[in-house]
């Protein structure tokens, strides 16, 4: 069944319906006077001019008019369309959850009662395994533990596009099409920081950082060193050893994060292949030396499995990360948080006009009581949400390869 206009412009029901008024006419109307003010229509810009009183600089009675409300439906649809596709980086590395409010995230999970599960018939077993039961024998209880999030969390922000009655009058050409963009813009921007800017926070710990090391092929590898194929193998070794709870993380591949810029330098280092054999000594005077080389055995760093930029990391930083849903076991990492039901950019007209004194509503863009102004607010509400920042391993790049 073919949707009404009404209903593609509310994404049925997902966006706010700004007046009950509104129906399909009513909306197609206001689409073609926005239509043909992009076109340069005068005409569209004079109706445009008189629907919201200003056509003659000065305030014309509109009690009835719906035009304003139309024109902030379909500007709420076009803040949506632009918003879906609009690229985002940290999308690439960064997994998002939506949560019930804005408390402390807490992420549940079922584990053994807090001392583990007894176990008589199978020592040396570990206490979080579910053990055996015996013929006739009570079930072990699980328990509900809750996992609070160590860092982040999710809040509103935004801002507002204010219109005066005199722009209105002057440049409603120019305007009328950036309304949008700038809305858009200015909420992805947000969203962006969010998610990396709390990821780095939240991983740019003492312990996280990339201590002294040697590789497999007996490479050294200072503390913080700068990026190359030694250091590279290094974190990935020290990331699968680090421990949650006791137990040794389980990640099945990783994103390395390095600053914007500098994709092509860190997946030059994972593609091009170095020839470091193994030395071994023989022969009675020791100066006979044998080289083992593997031209297509396994490459250490095949672990990591993409490379993002970021422009939240800069210099010589670089950081590696789980890939999105690499993650086995309940143990989270670090995610985008969002509030149910509010996911991506929210639009709001301001309403305050007041009466006129001989009865009958002011149109919102007619401008407010007090300023001769009205606005647009947009909101977006989100966070960076961390619980174990031991899966990630950063440098700060001051040490060298």
């Amino acid at each position: 069944m073919a949707k009404t206009l009404l209903e593609q412009v509310t994404r049925e029901g997902k966006l706010d319906l700004y007046s009950p008024k509104l129906n399909d006419p009513k909306i197609a109307a206001a689409d073609n006077i926005v239509a043909g003010i992009a076109e340069g229509s005068n005409a569209a810009v004079q109706a445009f001019k008189e629907h919201l009183g200003c056509r003659f600089g000065e305030a014309i009675h509109t009690t009835g008019d719906d035009f304003i409300y139309a024109f902030a439906q379909l500007t709420a649809f076009e803040v949506s369309n632009e918003w879906e596709p609009a690229e985002r980086t940290w999308s690439d590395a960064i997994e998002a959850e939506d949560f019930a409010s804005f408390d402390t995230p807490t992420s549940y999970s079922i584990n053994p009662v807090t001392t583990g599960f007894k176990r008589p018939n199978e020592p040396g077993k570990p206490n979080h395994v579910v053990p055996k039961v015996g013929e006739g024998q009570p079930y072990p209880h699980f328990t509900f533990s809750g996992d609070a999030a160590q860092a982040g969390g999710i809040g509103k922000a935004g801002g507002r596009y204010d219109l005066t009655f005199e722009m209105i009058v002057k440049d409603v050409a120019g305007i009328v099409p950036t309304i949008p963009k700038l809305i858009t813009e200015s909420l992805l921007e947000r969203e962006e920081y969010d998610a990396w800017y709390g990821l780095i926070s939240f991983i740019d710990t003492p312990g996280n950082h990339l201590t002294a090391d040697t590789t497999i092929d007996g490479v050294a590898v200072p503390a913080d060193s700068l990026m190359s194929r030694a250091s590279l193998a290094a974190a990935i070794k020290q990331a699968r050893n680090r421990k949650i709870n006791g137990r040794k993380v389980k990640v099945r591949s990783y994103n390395l994060i390095v600053p914007t810029g500098e994709k092509e330098t860190a997946e030059w280092y994972l593609n091009t292949l170095q020839l470091n054999g193994l030395s071994d000594t023989t022969g009675t005077a020791g100066n006979n030396t044998t080289r083992s080389y593997s031209l297509n055995g396994f490459n250490p760093l095949s672990a990591i499995s993409g490379v993002v930029e970021t422009d939240y990391l800069s210099g010589t930083q670089w950081a590696l990360v789980p890939a999105k849903g690499s993650i086995r076991g309940n143990d989270k990492f670090y995610k985008l948080g969002r509030l149910r039901g509010h996911v991506g950019p929210e639009l709001r007209l301001q309403n305050v006009t007041g009466q006129y004194l001989g009865g009958g509503n002011v149109a919102p863009f007619e401008g407010s009581f007090d300023t001769d102004s009205a606005a647009f607010r947009g909101r977006i509400i989100g966070g960076g949400v961390g619980w174990n920042r031991e899966y990630a391993v950063i440098s700060d790049g001051t040490g060298t390869p």
